[in-house]
């Protein structure tokens, strides 16, 4: 799983990467790991380009500047196809901003629902404890 994570974040925090694994593999790979495998050959497999220019809501689009899985080019792909959409590179984070950078994410989100004039109401994640 090392590319769920940007490599300062593995190296800076060697003991939340391990217990996010746990936590991980606890709840998915252990239920039944053969479909998690085809769930992930799936979404290797599927392509969106090029079918998603209807989109005519906001969208945001957030990626980390050192995602290996979908690196900020693939947002920017992604961007580029949806005409309402709005990304936003964080400096910090991989794949998992939720868990490498909280507090960025959940305020990024927030703002765009805030940007949106949505109602935005607070509760806790089991995640970012």
């Amino acid at each position: 799983m090392p590319w769920l994570f940007s490599k300062p974040f593995r190296r800076g925090h060697p003991e939340k990467v391990r217990e996010i694994k746990a936590r991980f593999a606890g709840r998915y790979l252990s239920r039944n790991s053969k479909a998690f495998e085809r769930q992930m050959k799936a979404n290797i497999a599927h392509d969106t380009r090029g079918c998603l220019h209807p989109i005519d809501v906001p969208a945001l689009i957030l990626v980390g500047k050192h995602d290996e899985l979908t690196p900020p080019g693939m947002a920017k792909e992604l961007k580029s196809e949806i005409p309402n959409a709005e990304l936003l590179i964080f400096e910090q984070g991989g794949h998992a901003l939720y868990w490498e950078v909280p507090h960025l994410f959940n305020k990024a989100i927030l703002d765009f629902l805030k940007s949106q004039n949505l109602k935005v109401h607070k509760a806790k994640s089991q995640f970012l404890s």
